[in-house]
């Protein structure tokens, strides 16, 4: 590998040519700019980021900051995003992080390696983000709101979702529906879905109940008692695990209970490709998080969670008993 200057001495031209060539910038001939390109490729000329960016006074780097990196909706929410911020010229990195004093750590860290953004996904609702972190960098913030100057929070419409399940649910003739979720009354996606069900619930005249923090014997207990038509899962992982429960104890899945889910993650779908579910806005996320970036530009609306019909919803339970 060379150096710009060192590339500039060989092909006989000035740095300032070189950085001409290499960025189809006007100004030199197209056999001195070929001559360059082909030299560059020779010697595997590599441009150095930081010296890139000491020149243009823009850093590219944005930093994400997760609590985990087991989860294969994150992967892939990650990989979309990475996807458009690569389109726009930025680079990407990860870590983690196991509470809020260690993300806010890690914040200032990227903030004085002077990135341009960072992405967090915090712990709790509200976090207050210290200015001293945020002024000369953006912080966008997925999954719970957090607050602070150049502080984004970016999601879809949670409640909303929750309303579009019952909906969905209502109308391929369920009337029993169980919302199964998870104890954590202080992260904002589980809450609002939450929220959005019961609103639904309330609005149809149906009986509201949720199950928070799964297990064989809550859920055995629950239909025991409740003896419902539907479950609207939080996530496609919960919903696969509710339904081993009820393949585990012979209850068919769906001629007996519906199991609707959330997210459509590409890589949960190759591992389980007949769940109901409806489809997260991964490609929204990932542009308006880049267009936020980018630019102080307002994002466009968030679109509805599309539902991807498979083979763990039955449309006909209500409908051939109404018959009846």
């Amino acid at each position: 590998m060379i150096s710009s200057l060192e590339l500039a001495r060989i092909c006989g031209v000035s740095q300032g040519t070189v950085d001409r060539a290499l960025h189809n910038r006007k100004g030199i001939s197209d056999a001195t700019r070929g001559k360059i390109l082909e030299t560059a490729s020779k010697y595997g000329y590599c441009p150095h980021p930081a010296a890139r960016e000491i020149i243009t006074g823009k850093n590219m780097t944005v930093s994400a900051i997760l609590p985990a990196i087991n989860s294969v909706f994150i992967m892939d929410l990650m990989g979309e995003i990475k996807k458009k911020l690569v389109e726009k010229g930025y680079r990407l990195i990860f870590t983690t992080f196991e509470n809020t004093n260690e993300m806010l750590e890690l914040l200032a860290d990227f903030s004085a390696r002077r990135n341009c953004a960072s992405i967090i996904m915090p712990q709790e609702e509200n976090l207050t983000i210290p200015e001293h972190l945020s002024t000369d960098m953006k912080i966008i913030s997925l999954f719970n709101p957090a607050k602070g100057k150049n502080v984004f929070f970016l999601s879809p419409d949670e409640k909303k979702t929750g309303h579009d399940a019952v909906d969905y649910l209502f109308k391929t003739g369920h009337r029993k529906i169980i919302h199964l979720t998870y104890p954590r009354e202080n992260f904002y996606a589980v809450r609002m879905r939450m929220n959005g069900y019961f609103a639904e619930m309330k609005k149809k005249n149906l009986n509201g109940i949720t199950v928070a923090g799964l297990t064989e014997k809550k859920l055995l207990d629950m239909i025991k008692k409740e003896k419902p038509d539907a479950l609207f899962c939080h996530n496609d992982w919960l919903a696969l695990s509710a339904i081993r429960i009820l393949e585990k104890n012979k209850i068919p899945v769906p001629e007996d209970i519906s199991v609707l889910g959330i997210d459509n993650s590409p890589t949960f779908i190759e591992l389980c490709p007949d769940i109901t579910t409806m489809e997260y806005p991964h490609s929204w996320i990932a542009s308006s998080l880049a267009a936020l970036i980018y630019s102080e530009k307002k994002v466009p609306q968030a679109p509805s969670f599309r539902i991807i019909e498979r083979k763990t919803v039955n449309s006909k339970i209500w409908s051939k008993s109404e018959k009846n």
